[in-house]
């Protein structure tokens, strides 16, 4: 790990130039600004209106200023996705670890308060704090399709500290974006189904946990009723599995989510949620590459549509959106990490 300030670039703003000149935003809302941050992947928003922004393969945490300058905090890092600001300290997940930024402000150094296995397949990291005041993290399946004990394949939650750590659900191959719904405070995540099934199975998911440690299904029931190929039949007989919320066209890679804020958005948004379909990279015809709007009626979907649109033209994909950070005016920033973009967009 090494640490230096190295400038990256300025604000660019000069939309025509760019590819987000091919993007379909819906009616009232604008680009506001565009930041280059290479890979760019989870933000977190720091007291002072600095923005610090995970990568995975660059192995770099940047840092944003309130006027648009990039500098690397990090860099040498283990897939550095996850990043999240808490009473003023920055936390950074990595593949095999949660660690607190000491002495961020003068020779930032990395504390480590929860190791975790080193598998780098769906290994990354999203870390975010519950209505509950614990710090969730993800550990993704090992592999396509396996069966493996904890940690992986499962939502967990601990202190701050590392300490109280715990299982919140189990079944889960590999959920990248979760959130909680602003009044029932119930968790929402998605998941990515496995490869090697085809094009069009099996589906990637949306779930919501409403019981204590739910199992989604995976490796042995894919979507709603989707039997695994090899795990299919080792289910076990009293396994109680908790199906989607909704099925998702698969290798969407469905990503970020999060829900508008009711504070800042009319009744019609109520509700409502946005999440990022990443694309998908080993299907016939491209999936995903779009940001979804999807509604609840209670609990239930009652509509998920295109939202914004032009992240590819026809087969050439232009880039792969990933997270949402909402802010206290309403406007939120979009991360993309191909080329690697920070969109700023707002209602008019």
């Amino acid at each position: 790990m090494t640490f230096f300030l190295l400038l990256v670039s300025l604000v660019s703003t000069t939309l025509a130039q760019d590819w987000t000149q091919n993007l379909n935003l819906p009616k009232g809302f604008v680009i506001e600004k565009s930041i280059k941050v290479p890979g760019a992947r989870q933000m977190a928003l720091a007291d002072d209106g600095t923005l610090y922004v995970g990568t995975m393969d660059q192995g770099v945490v940047y840092t944003v200023s309130p006027k648009g300058e990039v500098k690397s905090l990090f860099s040498g890092l283990n897939m550095p996705q996850g990043v999240w600001w808490e009473k003023g300290d920055l936390y950074v997940a990595e593949v095999h670890r949660v660690s607190k930024v000491k002495n961020l402000t003068t020779k930032p150094t990395l504390e480590t308060i929860k190791e975790f296995p080193s598998n780098k397949w769906h290994g990354w990291k999203t870390i975010q704090k519950g209505p509950d005041g614990k710090l969730y993290v993800p550990v993704g399946a090992p592999c396509n399709v396996c069966d493996e004990k904890l940690p992986f394949m499962a939502l967990h939650r601990m202190d701050f500290d590392g300490k109280n750590f715990e299982t919140v659900a189990t079944g889960i191959r590999n959920t990248v974006g979760y959130t909680w719904h602003p009044e029932t405070k119930e968790l929402y995540f998605n998941e990515m189904g496995r490869d090697q099934m085809g094009d069009d199975i099996p589906p990637d998911e949306l779930n919501v946990i409403k019981e204590k440690t739910p199992h989604f299904g995976f490796p042995y029931i894919h979507g709603k009723n989707i039997p695994d190929p090899k795990f299919g039949p080792l289910k076990p007989k009293d396994l109680k599995i908790t199906p989607p919320l909704l099925e998702i066209p698969a290798h969407s890679a469905p990503i970020g989510i999060a829900f508008f804020p009711k504070e800042t958005y009319p009744k019609e948004f109520h509700d409502c949620f946005l999440i990022a379909e990443h694309g998908s990279w080993n299907r016939s015809k491209k999936s995903g590459y779009q940001v979804m709007k999807g509604c609840l009626d209670n609990g239930k979907i009652k509509s998920y549509v295109a939202f914004i649109t032009g992240f590819k033209e026809g087969e050439k994909a232009l880039a792969r959106p990933v997270h949402f950070l909402f802010l206290k005016d309403g406007s939120f920033y979009l991360s993309e990490d191909e080329p690697g973009t920070l969109l700023h967009i707002k209602r008019k």
